[in-house]
């Protein structure tokens, strides 16, 4: 059977990475978060490292798209095939290992072991598929659990692979039943050892007598040394030589010949088992390289799934819409960082704020205005994160979802003034815009939150409406969270100003009243139009920091 080259449950066949995949943008990154929610969804460590990196870029192909997600719903439906794959990682794990021909280093003794090991985990894993895809059946529908049926009922059918199956048990029996070698050694008239040879290779362990056994001389078991049984160190235990480096130690001089002849004689016990591994040079594990990587994403996937839905939280899988339709459509969706930031903190049900998004054809830029810490931030990251994971293949938080892919996203969020470069915090902010409109394009999404907000009122408005103009011009998708309400307020005048496939809307980040007339937050956006300021008063007062209450606070402590 020829080898086969590595399956992949996140690319389908044919599908080439470099034109269906790009690198998302490190800002956005940074400004969504993305990281804490990639620590949500690899939660294991093991083959985080190459599905941590395929995270990270944004796949843009609907086709295989719509392959991770048939394969993450018949997994998520049929929890009897997951608990099986489980089962099946560890293994799984060991032919991800990469093993490296011809080491120098490395004795043919070490090549035997290695390739009986190989095939060992290679028959438990094409046997555990076997048996698991017989067990699903026609339950499984996405092409590419069919197609790694097919592959795994091909070898499991082999002839060759059949006789493996039969003679591996005795190979490894032969090679791993050889625990330990019987020693002699001749010593001087001062019971100093001067020679040494190899009696006999045993399959047993040699372990240590009790001291009652040593005292009365009891050696019922051959294999019960009369003094401790000394093992070899690791390299942090061995002792620092003086000017070598860490691990140098004297070695008994007899010792050297002693390991080469132990060596040698392994090797001719174990030259049947080398000959009889020739015949299975055909058989290799190669095309289950990457499967535990693939399965530690959708695993991780399912698990986080299943904790929102616990948690009484919306999750579905977001309809893809053409590329050029440029939509972004979600009904009762929600911060997935914020949501897992509660339910880190309470085992009981959480309850986050739903919002609805609608960047159509009726409003594909929305400028969000309202008040300080209304939910404009989370909801514009929220939007992100949706986009991301859609364009991963998985479910999104939300009861509905209906999304067009971008080519990337963009964020535009404040930072701190960079003192060493030299440009302040407003210079900054323009480089990073300049650079923005220099990489998007129509099919990007773009998300900006307070951006202009270290210049004056005047300047940030004139250069908010030069922005917004653009990106309508783009035909790009876009959220502009700001508390320039006098731009939300133009949004007609700024639509009429010039041609554009995107049409401006302003959103509101309402609020509800106690029946005190106290304000409490609703955080929910929609569309209206601007309220002309942020209840910076009202905050301010819920921190008694309004004129009036230090007004009383200073002549309650006779300052005025």
């Amino acid at each position: 059977m020829p080898n086969t080259p590595a399956f992949s449950l996140l690319w389908p066949a044919g599908a080439p990475l470099s034109q269906h995949c790009v690198p998302i943008d490190p800002q956005c990154v940074r400004d969504l978060e993305f990281e804490s929610t990639l620590a949500a969804l690899l939660e294991r460590p093991r083959g985080r490292s190459a599905v941590h990196d395929m995270c990270l870029t944004l796949c843009t192909d609907p086709a295989v798209i719509t392959y991770r997600q048939d394969i993450f719903a018949d997994l998520w439906q049929t929890p009897d095939f997951r608990t099986h794959l489980e089962a099946l990682l560890p293994d799984l794990r060991a032919l991800e290992m990469p093993y490296v021909a011809g080491d120098r280093k490395r004795v043919p003794l070490q090549d035997v072991a290695w390739r009986l090991g190989e095939l060992e985990h290679l028959v438990t894993c094409v046997n555990g598929l076997h048996a698991v895809f017989a067990q699903a059946g026609a339950r499984l529908r996405a092409t590419g659990w069919q197609a790694l049926r097919e592959r795994v009922t091909h070898i499991a059918q082999d002839a060759v692979y059949q006789h493996l199956c039969q003679a591996l048990p005795e190979m490894v029996r032969l090679v791993r039943a050889k625990a330990s070698v019987t020693i002699g050694v001749n010593l001087d008239t001062q019971l100093r050892p001067v020679a040494a040879t190899l009696l006999a290779v045993n399959d047993q362990q040699f372990t240590t007598s009790t001291f009652l056994e040593r005292l009365f001389g009891s050696h019922d078991n051959a294999f019960k040394g009369m003094g401790p049984l000394h093992t070899v160190p690791t390299l942090a235990q061995l002792p620092t030589g003086t000017g070598g480096a860490k691990g140098h130690h004297d070695m008994n001089p007899l010792m050297v010949p002693l390991f080469h002849d132990v060596a040698r004689v392994l090797e001719s016990v174990c030259q049947p088992v080398a000959r009889a591994l020739r015949q299975y040079d055909g058989l290799h594990s190669g095309f289950l390289a990457t499967l535990h990587g693939d399965l530690t994403f959708y695993l991780g996937a399912v698990r986080l799934i299943a904790r929102l839905q616990q948690n009484g939280l919306p999750v579905c899988r977001p309809v893809l819409a053409p590329m050029d339709e440029r939509v972004c459509e979600l009904q009762e969706a929600y911060n997935l960082n914020l949501a897992l930031q509660q339910m880190a903190h309470t085992d009981a049900p959480v309850a986050v704020v739903t919002n609805d998004v609608a960047m159509d054809a009726q409003g594909r830029i929305g400028i969000i205005t309202g008040p300080n810490r209304g939910g404009k931030t989370t909801y514009t990251q929220m939007v992100g994160l949706c986009q991301l994971l859609a364009q991963l293949g998985l479910w999104v938080p939300a009861a509905r979802a209906r999304i067009s892919p971008v080519d990337n996203v963009y964020t535009h969020y404040p930072v701190a003034e960079q003192a060493v470069k030299g440009t302040g915090r407003f210079g900054d902010e323009a480089q990073r815009l300049r650079q923005i409109f220099a990489q998007s394009t129509r099919h990007s999404l773009i998300l900006l939150n307070e951006s202009l907000a270290s210049t004056s009122a005047g300047e940030s408005l004139y250069m908010a409406k030069d922005i917004v103009r653009l990106l309508r011009r783009l035909g790009v998708r876009a959220l502009f969270a700001t508390h320039l309400h006098a731009l939300a307020a133009d949004v007609a005048e700024l639509n009429a100003s010039i041609e554009g496939e995107s049409r401006i809307v302003s959103l509101v980040a309402s609020r509800e009243e106690r029946r005190d007339g106290a304000p409490q937050r609703s955080y929910k956006i929609v569309p209206g139009t601007p309220l002309g300021h942020s209840y910076a008063r009202e905050i301010a007062a819920q921190y008694g920091m309004s004129y009036d209450q230090l007004t009383e606070l200073l002549q309650q402590r006779g300052m005025v």
